[in-house]
């Protein structure tokens, strides 16, 4: 009989903080403390020091030297920077995709596809948002490139903090979606140089939308 291995105390209370972080219950820069978080989950003191530690290293939480440890603020410039970096490295990732992926591959595209065209339909944005950010995983774990596949997920798990609250329109999530499908089927079909053009595309319409945001 295969036993399932129970979640390791620090990953349950990390994905506890880290979910208050994301539906709001803990705000950003509020204070949080290892005490008080630890009675807040029903942790002990170990397992949470040390999601706090990673959580910090993610950028959901931020601390310094002698001042107090707080739920790291939504910044517009850092959404823009962290952007900026993520959009560069997604567009050589599909473009690596699209010399390395073979059909186990395209397989966990379209399954990820069919899940974000399932949560559309449904008006499950979180859901949505989830498919959204896989999407990106896979495209960079099937690059090719483990450095590149290492230093995207360090950049979207600081960025992920703002895909979750701040979750976009309707319009905004389809025309996402659509335009990860055509960034697939470019890595479908073998084309480095379409695959990078689709992967732009989304880039520029990504930042265009973020300033749009910022001068409201």
């Amino acid at each position: 009989m295969v036993q399932i291995k129970p979640i390791k105390k620090e990953q349950a209370a990390y994905e506890a903080i880290r979910q208050a972080i994301i539906d709001g219950s803990l705000q950003p820069g509020q204070k949080v403390s290892i005490r008080e978080l630890a009675e807040r989950f029903s942790f002990g003191r170990t397992p949470v020091a040390d999601a706090m530690k990673r959580l910090t290293l993610e950028g959901w939480l931020e601390s310094a030297t002698g001042v107090a440890t707080r739920v790291a603020a939504l910044a517009q410039n850092d959404r823009n920077e962290y952007m900026q970096v993520r959009g560069a490295l997604e567009v050589l990732a599909a473009r690596l995709c699209a010399l390395h992926a073979g059909p186990e591959d395209f397989l966990d595209f379209e399954h990820c596809l069919a899940v974000a065209q399932l949560a559309i339909d449904s008006q499950n944005w979180m859901r949505a948002v989830e498919a959204d950010i896989e999407f990106h995983r896979i495209c960079a774990s099937k690059s090719g490139n483990h450095f590149l596949s290492q230093y995207y997920s360090q950049l979207l798990s600081q960025d992920e903090r703002v895909f979750y609250r701040n979750i976009p329109d309707p319009e905004a999530r389809i025309q996402s979606h659509t335009q990860h499908r055509a960034i697939y089927e470019a890595i479908r079909s073998g084309s480095p140089e379409a695959a990078a053009s689709a992967a732009s595309l989304h880039v520029d319409t990504i930042l265009a939308r973020l300033q749009a945001d910022q001068q409201r």
